[in-house]
Parts: C-alpha cells; structure tokens; sequence
C-alpha cells in the first residue's frame, strides 16, 4: 500500500464533489446532515473535513468536530472500492495521531439488532471500531429512529457527554436546539 496523503476539503473543489458523492452513498439520508451545513463548521474552524488520496486516487473521507477535549468522528467513508485493504485502520490511525492525547475521540455507531437486515454491517463495523482499539461504553441512545452506541479511544469519556457535543455541532450549523 503507497503512502497516504490528505488535503482539506474546500467547497466547490473537485475534491468536494468527490466527497459529497461518497457521503450521500454511504450514509443514510436519517444520518446526514445537510452537506453544506459541514463546511460551514469546517470553515469555522470547529471541524476537519479531510480527503484522503493513495498517490491520486480518491480513497475517502473524514470528518472531525472539535468539541473542548474531545474530537467527535462525526464521519469516516472510504469508497467501495478501497474497503477491506486497510484504509481505514490507516485512517483512524492518522486520526488518533491527530488528536490525541490532547483530545479523546468518540465515535457513535447504528448499535447491531438482531432484527436489522444490516446486523452484519454493524457488527463488522463495531468489530472495526474495536480492531481499532475503541472502547464500547455500553451507552446506547436513539437520534432519528436510529439506536446508536457510543465508543472512544484515548482518555476516559463519560457516553451521556454525547448528547453535549451533538447540540453542540447543532448550534455550529446554525440550529436552535
């Protein structure tokens, strides 16, 4: 595997379109906020929406937000085509180097139902997070009909706190609550 590179993502570059065709495939619509919305905090400076490329071939994306001490996955896609190569323990990686120890990364994943017809998608995303060296907290809550279940890497992390960084990536984009 070549060495990864990563270049910010600015609204309206080619980059961008690239980004915004793998977001809207990859997470579903209940999970996405709208695609503006992210580079309107990103330019704000509270989030890193950042391309990841293997020499020049788009590999995927990721997206942090910058909560006090804690750096929020809020997103991480890489395309079809790429998955199951490493890319993204390479990533998470990447991430973890990125922030921490300063910040403590949280993730929230779609918690595995056995009544899910993509309980194995969730568990092999769980078992992802968990390769990774992410810690499940047990804590599960549901946002738009979505049972999620909270995780982090680094320093300990109180899971009710999610719902203090979520309202808070709400105010960034300009909602009320």
């Amino acid at each position: 595997m070549s060495e990864l590179t990563f270049t910010r993502v600015e609204k309206d570059s080619a980059v961008d379109d690239f980004c915004r065709e793998l977001y809207e495939e990859t997470f579903d619509r209940r999970m996405r906020v709208p695609y503006a919305d992210l580079h309107k905090v990103a330019s704000s400076g509270k989030a890193d929406f950042t391309a990841v490329f293997s020499e020049d071939l788009f590999i995927g994306f990721y997206y942090v937000y910058l909560h006090q001490d804690t750096a929020y996955l809020y997103y991480l896609a890489v395309t079809e085509s790429m998955r199951g190569r490493g890319y993204g323990t390479d990533i998470t990686d990447l991430i973890k180097d990125n922030y921490c120890p300063e910040r403590r990364i949280v993730v929230c994943i779609e918690a595995p139902n056995v009544d899910d017809k993509l309980v194995s998608v969730r568990y092999r995303r769980l078992a992802f997070y968990s390769r990774n060296g992410f810690v499940d907290t047990l804590y599960k809550f549901e946002s738009v009909g979505i049972m999620y279940e909270v995780l982090y890497w680094g320093k300990m992390f109180e899971p009710e706190g999610v719902q203090d960084i979520l309202r808070s990536f709400r105010r960034a984009c300009g909602f009320r609550r």
